[in-house]
Parts: C-alpha cells; structure tokens; sequence
C-alpha cells in the first residue's frame, strides 16, 4: 500500500516529466525566444560607447592648518579681549574640500567655466582614430556649432555628480577621485582641473580670511592700551600672517597627488561579456516562462 509519501514523490516526478515534456515539445519556441535574446543583447553591448575612467589618489595636505585651527589654541583668551570673537574649530580640511567639490557653487563657477559644455552634456562617443568626439545630434550639431536642446546648468550638473566619484578611506584618510568620460583625454583633463582648483579655491578662501582677521586684530590692537591683551593679539596676528605664507607657497593646499591622473588606454565599461550572457539568460527565462503558458492556456481551452 503506498503512503502519503510516496504518492506525492511519484506526482512531482510526474510534474517534472510533464515539464521535460513540455519544453521538449516547445524547444522550437525557447530556442528562438533565447537566440533572438542573444542576439539583441549582443547588438546592445555593440551599441555601448566605451566609457573611461580617470583616477588619481590624493593625499590631504594634514600639515596645512585652518585659520580657525590657529585661533582655536586662543579661545581660552577671548573673554578677556573686548570686541573680540575667536572662530570654532573648522571641520577637517580634506573633508570640507570634498563637499565643495561635490557642490554646485564649486561645479558651477570653478568646473563649467573650464570645460566644454557640449563634451559634458552632449558626448556620445569617441573617435579614437582622430581623438575627436562625437556629439548626440539631438541636443548639439557639431558642424553648425548650434544647441538643438541646450541642457541646463542643473542638468548638467546632475551629469557632474554622476560621473564623479570622491571617496575618503576611513584607515588611511587617502582621498581616491575619478572622473568617467567617453574621451580618456577628457576625463584626464578634468581630474587634473577638479583638483588644481579645489587647492587654489580653499588656497584664497584661508587668504581673504587671514588678510580680514589681521586688518581686524591691528584696529584691536590699536583700541587697547593693555599689554597683555596686545600680546596675544600680535600672536594671533603672527599666526595669521604665517596662513598667508602657507597658502602662498604651497601649489598643494588642501590635496596632494600620490598617483596623478593619467588617460586609460583600457575602457572601464560597458563590460560586454556580462551584458551578453545576462541577455541570454533573460531570454531563456522568457522562452521557457512562454512554452508553459501556451501550453496550459491550450490545455485549459
């Protein structure tokens, strides 16, 4: 007498029979479903433009202090000078330059009025034979110079963030910064902008700011008859004075390249080979999902 058991071991060997059965009757259909799969995502892959990357690893230049660094050791001394108000301590340097390259204000009055719109907004491809870009035709015709449709700032923006990468090791406080671009020479070109500006932007915010607190600290100066509160006032001018000196003679302010940006001879992506295989792994779902449908919506009718 057969058990429970084995009845329901002998119905699903029946239903893997039936499925075997089922395909074997539709290999006609699956094969055809998974070859045209195959194909297209062969055709798509092709389609792809190369994308390269651009990678430089930065060192933060940790022996450069902030200007509010500097004032922060005197904070202790400020009750007791009228009229002045010392800074908090800034957040870390490296960090704060991160941020602003990451910003729009830094993306729009330090990277855009560098480059190229159109090979920001409008590149489809690049000719290697001629080192030339290729342009999408639907937003800017390249033998008339003229904008089809013009992407605005903030569109162009949302490209910058997304080709972007600037990422911070937690261990070792190394900054690793890319840049992706059709053209190898494009994305070079631009890592070495982002990062030539970063150091000569945070370079002149410490400047104005040290030339503005000095010209304050020689108006305390003057306003006070106290010898001591002069003394930490000339301190902390001297320590103002030394900011101007760093920023000065330093082309490396906030980051300092380890490995400098180069052009890859090798693409970054599209990685064809798992596109095709993916491609042709959906289509054999498909094709198989499809016999079985037509085959129980029959056997229903």
């Amino acid at each position: 007498m057969m058990t429970n058991n084995d009845m329901q071991k002998n119905k699903d060997e029946i239903d893997f029979g039936e499925l075997f059965q089922i395909l074997m009757s539709k290999k006609l259909l699956v094969s055809s479903i998974t070859l045209s799969a195959a194909i297209i995502s062969v055709i798509y892959s092709l389609y792809l433009p190369n994308v390269y990357l651009s990678q430089s690893i930065l060192s933060p230049a940790s022996s450069q202090e902030s200007l509010s660094d500097k004032l922060g050791a005197f904070s202790s001394f400020a009750p007791a000078i009228p009229g002045i108000s010392l800074p908090k301590t800034s957040v870390n340097k490296s960090l704060e330059g991160i941020e602003r390259i990451r910003s729009y204000d830094f993306f729009t009055e330090r990277f855009l009025p560098n480059i190229q719109y159109e090979n920001l907004v409008a590149a489809k491809r690049w000719n290697k034979a001629n080192n030339t870009i290729i342009y999408d035709k639907k937003i800017f015709n390249q033998s008339e110079q003229i904008w089809s449709e013009k992407p605005t700032n903030q569109e162009a923006y949302e490209t910058y963030t997304e080709i972007l990468s600037v990422l911070q090791s937690d261990k070792t406080s190394l900054v690793s910064m890319s840049i992706e671009h059709v053209s190898p020479y494009i994305a070079e070109k631009w890592l070495n902008l982002i990062i030539k500006n970063i150091n000569d932007h945070m370079r002149e915010i410490d400047k104005n700011v040290a030339r503005n607190s000095i010209e304050f600290l020689n108006i305390s100066a003057s306003n006070t008859n106290l010898a001591e509160i002069k003394s930490v006032i000339f301190k902390l001018m001297e320590n103002q004075i030394q900011t101007l000196t760093l920023a000065e003679s330093n082309e490396y302010y906030v980051f300092r390249p380890i490995s400098s940006p180069i052009a890859p001879e090798k693409k970054f992506k599209p990685v064809r080979s798992i596109i095709c295989i993916l491609g042709t792994m959906l289509g054999l779902i498909i094709g198989i999902a499809s016999a079985l449908i037509i085959h129980y919506s029959k056997s229903k009718n």
